[in-house]
């Protein structure tokens, strides 16, 4: 078709709008301005004209291609009559009742020119097919949303996924970067402090064999005369409990050690009544850790034995 024949149906309604819409912005900024600020009266009246004129060029797109225009047709059909009575409190009130008419028939020409234009032009189709057509679009919409939602389930768990590895580097990146640093400190703190072998004689520590084996009546082998080896008896063994007075004195500071947790024993237990084994353990291990003294639960064990033992025999301190 030839692109004038075409367009010459939309002259007159394309006029009739224009000229409908700068009375509008006119009559609306003057009614306003007397109220408000020219600037705020004017764009007020623009955008009263900028909405009627998209619900006007919606309805026409909905119209060419045969789909409903509901909401477009009610916006078009409400802005009428309030711009012809925009128009006409316009006109009454500049005291021009020839303007005011007009001026409210502007707008109803422009709107009878165009709904004439966009039905001569619009596809005329049966009530089935259009239902066919809005059933097809609803399905395509549908599946488009559903495309787009799975489409965004995908992206937000490629983040998610994204975010837990990242996270994850990060704690073992940390987690390395603390061993590390603890290795560098301990092996700092092992040149500062050497410590000595332990394979060899610690200085004023006894182990818990040779407290056992005092407590038995015998002295490590260092301590006897033969220096026959292991553990013996001696020629006169000398009981180590406190109970016995006139007991030679010890000698070294690992003999120091044993007497001083043998005397913190008989004095730990000489209560009455006399503790439990469970207390007594609690009570020598707090005294032992604040005098300094040295021995495992095995000798603290065979003490309260050996104390419980002498206190049923009728001995007393």
């Amino acid at each position: 078709m030839n692109p004038v024949k075409r367009s010459a149906p939309w002259v007159l309604p394309a006029l009739l709008t224009v000229i409908a819409v700068v009375w509008a912005v006119a009559a609306i900024g003057g009614i306003l301005i007397a109220t408000a600020h020219p600037a705020f009266a004017y764009s007020v009246a623009v955008l009263y004209d900028a909405v009627w004129l998209y619900a006007l060029a919606q309805e026409t797109a909905h119209r060419r291609q045969g789909s409903s225009a509901r909401l477009p047709k009610v916006i078009g059909w409400v802005f009428l009559p309030l711009t012809v009575a925009v128009l006409a409190v316009h006109g009454l009130l500049v005291g021009d009742v020839l303007a005011a008419t007009v001026g409210a028939l502007i707008p109803v020409l422009a709107k009878m020119t165009l709904v004439m234009a966009i039905d001569r032009e619009r596809t005329r189709i049966s009530p089935k097919a259009q239902a066919a057509i809005d059933r097809t679009r609803a399905t395509t919409r549908d599946r488009i949303a559903v495309s787009r939602a799975i489409a965004q389930a995908r992206t937000d768990e490629t983040k998610a996924a994204a975010d837990i590895v990242k996270h994850t580097r990060r704690a073992e990146a940390e987690a390395v970067t603390t061993v590390h640093q603890a290795l560098e400190a301990h092996a700092e703190i092992i040149d500062r402090h050497g410590v000595p072998d332990w394979h060899t004689d610690l200085p004023a520590l006894v182990s818990d064999r040779e407290l056992e084996a005092l407590l038995a009546g015998g002295v490590p082998d260092d301590e006897t005369a033969g220096g026959t080896g292991g553990f013996a008896l001696a020629e006169a063994p000398v009981p180590v409990t406190p109970r016995q007075s006139g007991t030679p004195p010890l000698e070294g500071p690992q003999n120091a050690n044993l007497r001083a947790v043998a005397m913190l024993a008989a004095e730990l237990y000489a209560t009455d009544p006399p503790p439990s084994k469970r207390k007594f353990r609690e009570a020598m291990r707090e005294a032992m850790n604040t005098r300094g003294l040295t021995g495992g639960w095995e000798v603290i064990d065979a003490l309260y034995d050996r104390e419980k033992a002498l206190a049923e025999d009728g001995e007393t301190p």
